[in-house]
């Protein structure tokens, strides 16, 4: 079975040794069939010769008479020539001296020609070397680099263009091209500052501080509204002990007295609130619910509670957390047209939806449960309450929040895959200002183990700038407490 070919890598200048030894083994493979713009391949010449040499010079001149655009399809711009590869791969040709090279190339490209360098790759089992010849980039604002001397091949005056495969003299559309090149105003430098303003969030919590504390102290509060316990009744011996017959005369006198004073306050206090206890008899119900009933609803409440939190957990963080945004900064003193930022923060990161506007959280609103009704009596409706009911009032009042917050489309868009990518769009950033975006959409959070770090990268493209400007972006984490606390705060346990 064949092995496969080496992977020709396109996106770097093999500018040190080790990118230069996998790219001619790639080149090699391939043979005449890698040759563009931006390759050729030559076989091993006598580079001792001056015509071979001045044959380097015509590909120098070729490959910086280019369009910035069109070099910057491979290798980061750089023009590549390999010198020593056959058919039979790379048999390298025997070591030169770089200032014997330079003392036949430089004549032909003139002191303020195109800049060039050379990379050694060893052959095996040989003396012989691959030289692998390197051309800066062009770039806006040169002007036609023009040969300077006359040589084989070359003639001093012309202007030599590298097309795909070939170095020649350039056509008249060439040459208009490369003076456009040249008259061109270079863009001016460009340096951004990405960051992500706020933190990442341990999704995790102390459940003896919230939920466990939660349950406990509302199991309390209803089960300490239960009636207490009527006392022992006296028996009927202890009772004649005290009011009746053993006690004397005096004793049952005034046991009389007694029963007659509680009748005169119970008949006297019926007749002065006629009114009011015949309103208390229509407006409350008794408790219909037994003892025992109650309390199972208590221990139903706090198993269900429990069954719900962990999902609960989230769409806390989701309306308590704030929102995480992306700002970035302009350090130039370049106006900057239509930018927009893609950013990628790595690791086990999660973007999750931020619900709300702030105010209190509702046990509704996260799913959990709510305790039910406190033991005692409960009132009537009836129909002396006109105005609207406090959850009518409430929805109302809800709507009108909602309603009178005008849309705006989002700066940012937060997806989360295996980490988290953020698209913004900046639109125009002045020279030395700042963007931020403010739509309030997302919150980071992280599970389970909270890393030590969290770090990210950016890309950023601008009208007019033909490059891809990049940088590093480090994310804060939250104290692992954070979310702790929030949630202690929306439950009523501080």
């Amino acid at each position: 079975m064949n092995a496969p070919e080496p992977e020709l890598d396109l996106t770097h200048a093999p500018r040190g040794e080790l990118a230069a030894t996998q790219l001619v083994a790639a080149a090699a493979a391939r043979g005449d069939l890698a040759e563009r713009h931006y390759l050729e391949l030559k076989g091993p010449p006598d580079l001792a010769s001056k015509v071979n040499k001045a044959k380097l010079a015509k590909f120098i001149l070729g490959a910086a008479n280019r369009l910035p655009e069109r070099a910057a399809e491979a290798f980061e711009g750089y023009g590549v020539m390999i010198i020593g590869v056959t058919r039979n791969g790379a048999e390298g040709v025997p070591p030169v001296e770089m200032l014997a090279l330079s003392q036949v190339i430089q004549p032909f490209l003139g002191a303020r020609g195109p800049h060039w360098d050379i990379v050694r790759v060893s052959v095996e089992e040989s003396p012989n070397q691959v030289i692998v010849l390197l051309v800066d980039p062009p770039q806006t604002g040169q002007r036609p680099f023009i040969c300077r001397a006359n040589g084989e091949g070359l003639q001093s005056g012309r202007i030599y263009f590298r097309g795909d495969g070939e170095t020649r003299e350039a056509t008249a559309d060439e040459l208009d091209l490369l003076i456009a090149r040249g008259s061109a105003r270079p863009a001016d430098p460009v340096e951004l500052e990405v960051s992500v303003v706020g933190t990442v969030v341990p999704l995790v919590v102390d459940e003896d501080r919230t939920v466990n504390e939660y349950i406990a102290k509302t199991k309390r509060l209803l089960l300490d509204a239960l009636p207490a316990p009527a006392p022992a009744a006296p028996s009927e011996v202890q009772g004649l002990g005290v009011t009746g017959v053993v006690a004397g005369p005096w004793g049952l006198h005034l046991g009389g007295m007694g029963l007659s004073e509680a009748m005169f306050r119970s008949v006297s206090e019926q007749t002065r609130g006629l009114v009011g206890a015949a309103l208390f008899d229509n407006t409350e119900v008794p408790e219909k619910r037994s003892e025992r009933d109650y309390k199972d609803e208590v221990e139903a409440w706090a198993s269900d509670f429990r069954a719900a939190w962990p999902e609960a957990l989230e769409a806390l963080a989701a309306r308590l957390l704030a929102a995480n945004e992306v700002n970035i900064v302009n350090k130039t003193l370049t106006f900057m047209h239509d930018v927009r930022v893609t950013l990628h923060i790595e690791g086990a990161v999660e973007a999750i939806d931020r619900k709300g506007y702030g105010g209190r959280v509702h046990l509704r609103q996260v799913s959990l449960p709510l305790p039910p009704r406190k033991w005692g009596p409960t009132r009537r409706d009836v129909g002396l309450n006109v105005g609207y009911t406090a959850n009518l009032a409430s929805s109302i009042t809800d709507q009108g929040v909602r309603g009178s917050r005008p849309y705006v489309p989002p700066a940012a868009s937060w997806r989360t895959t295996r980490s988290v990518n953020v698209d913004v769009s900046v639109g125009d950033l002045r020279p030395q200002g700042d963007f931020e975006t403010d739509d309030g959409d997302s919150v980071l959070i992280t599970r389970g183990e909270t890393p030590e770090v969290i770090r990210g990268t950016w890309d950023a493209t601008a009208r007019g700038y033909n490059e891809i400007f990049k940088g590093d972006v480090t994310v804060s984490i939250a104290p692992p407490t954070l979310l702790t606390d929030l949630v202690r705060e929306a439950l009523g346990l501080d």
